[in-house]
């Protein structure tokens, strides 16, 4: 990457500086290179860049966005206030507003408590429930022994907890498909601000790095909901093993989504594909692709998007 801050293509006879965007591109920095001081116009048409593609571009234009209300849908939201408060006001513009990406940082409330609890640094998921993860294991592991006399439950430990990383697994595309994904009807204010907060705005504003995992208050009410829900099939010795194993896979999952949006993985690596359909997800595919950590329960319930091969790898 240039170092002076600068990198302009031209698209339709207008100039863009994507500098900033260049370790975001979905094709990688080795794509956009060679595209420096060149026009992109007929590029970009061959290699069929999505709707939302376009409409980020925007974001990069010389003099700023184009002001053509009948194209851009930014002015119906004002940037310098919070936002959960407009988004309701949207009503059947939201759908499209919130799918068309900006390159920006979002602020959801003007309390400055509040807006603290909605900002997330990656780092503090690993912090706040790794130990809950241990207590979890030590305290299962020792109600186990209790309920079942057997002093080294090894085997019994292991596989309840791998059972709780599996059902996380389709916890986490359950979730991202039918709760994140919901399609809110634009004359339900409730539901949009609920489809906002709890993932439209990352879908807004994708490089956002503040809202990329999951806050803990929030995703502790998940946790209690589910584990009331394990508590009627399960003693409860097996539960807060479940739950560990539970846990650990929740916290593989956010650590995967923020390295998919920031990490730069090697060609044929797991996480280099993970990160080419995490992409295809973003800024083509919505309505597909809800595996985040795998793309298992994609292929089981015929949500998967198809990758298409590429002549050259992708370097991040």
């Amino acid at each position: 990457m240039k170092r002076d801050g600068n990198f302009e293509v031209k698209y339709r006879e207008n100039k863009y500086n994507i500098y900033s965007f260049l370790n975001n591109h979905p094709g990688g920095i080795n794509y956009v290179k060679p595209y420096e001081q060149k026009d992109v116009t007929t590029r970009m048409k061959d290699h069929e860049h999505s709707k939302a593609a376009y409409y980020l571009l925007k974001e990069y234009r010389d003099g700023g966005r184009d002001s053509n209300q009948n194209e851009d849908l930014e002015h119906l939201v004002d940037w310098d206030k919070p936002m959960l408060s407009q988004v309701a006001s949207l009503g059947t513009s939201y759908k499209e507003w919130v799918s068309s990406p900006v390159d920006r940082h979002l602020r959801l409330f003007s309390n400055p408590i509040l807006e603290s609890l909605t900002i997330t640094p990656w780092y503090v998921v690993p912090l706040v429930w790794i130990p809950v993860i241990i207590y979890f294991i030590y305290s299962g592991t020792q109600k186990y022994i209790q309920f079942t006399k057997d002093p080294t439950p090894i085997i019994s430990t292991v596989l309840y907890i791998g059972l709780g990383a599996l059902v996380w697994t389709f916890v986490e595309y359950s979730l991202h498909r039918w709760v994140f994904h919901m399609e809110p009807s634009g004359h339900s204010k409730i539901l949009i601000y609920l489809h906002f907060a709890i993932h439209g705005l990352h879908h807004k504003v994708p490089f956002d790095a503040r809202r990329l995992v999951f806050p803990p208050f929030p995703a502790a009410i998940i946790a209690y909901v589910i584990s009331n829900f394990i508590s009627l099939m399960f003693h409860d010795s097996i539960k807060i093993l479940i739950m560990a194993g539970g846990l650990a896979g929740y916290v593989t999952y956010d650590m995967i989504h923020f390295y998919l949006h920031h990490g730069t993985p090697k060609e044929d690596t797991y996480l280099y594909h993970l990160k080419r359909y995490h992409n295809q997800h973003h800024f083509a595919h919505q309505d597909n692709g809800f595996g985040i950590s795998s793309m298992f329960w994609d292929k089981i319930f015929g949500t998967a998007i198809s990758l298409r091969k590429l002549n050259l790898g992708i370097k991040w």
